[in-house]
């Protein structure tokens, strides 16, 4: 059984990739039209799993042991960025042609997924910390 607050996590975070992906369809079919990747999907994909796993650990590394929750989010933060820097390593290996777009979509994507991981973390924290006092 998923407990409430992963709930809620889970539904935050469906919410925000909706609108996210939302907001990159307008702002692709409009403004950014000759941006556009055929790999764009696969970068929303992978950065939102990554995302949503890593997020995932950490809640459950909180509920095991608060005083762990450093190590851990260092491990997991190093574990996500090797990940994604093997996905940019090998999508630039098959298409070099459009680099520096599929570099800069992704390090959008990423900025907006990691602020959004933060703010969740963060209040994720305050309410444990809190109810462990």
């Amino acid at each position: 059984m998923i407990s409430s607050e992963i709930q809620i996590f889970l539904k935050k975070a469906l919410l925000f990739c909706l609108v996210l992906a939302g907001i990159s369809l307008v702002l692709f079919s409009t403004l950014l039209k000759d941006y556009y990747l055929k790999i764009f999907p696969v970068q929303f994909a992978v950065i939102s799993l990554v995302t949503l796993l890593s997020h995932l650990r950490l809640m459950n590394s909180v509920r095991m042991n608060v005083m762990r929750f450093n190590t851990t989010f260092l491990a997991i933060m190093s574990i996500k960025l090797f990940l994604y820097i093997i996905f940019i390593l090998v999508c630039l290996l098959i298409d070099r042609s459009r680099a520096i777009d599929f570099v800069i979509t992704f390090l959008i994507l990423y900025v907006f997924f990691t602020i959004f991981e933060v703010i969740e973390i963060s209040n994720f924290l305050r309410k444990n910390t809190n109810s462990l006092n």
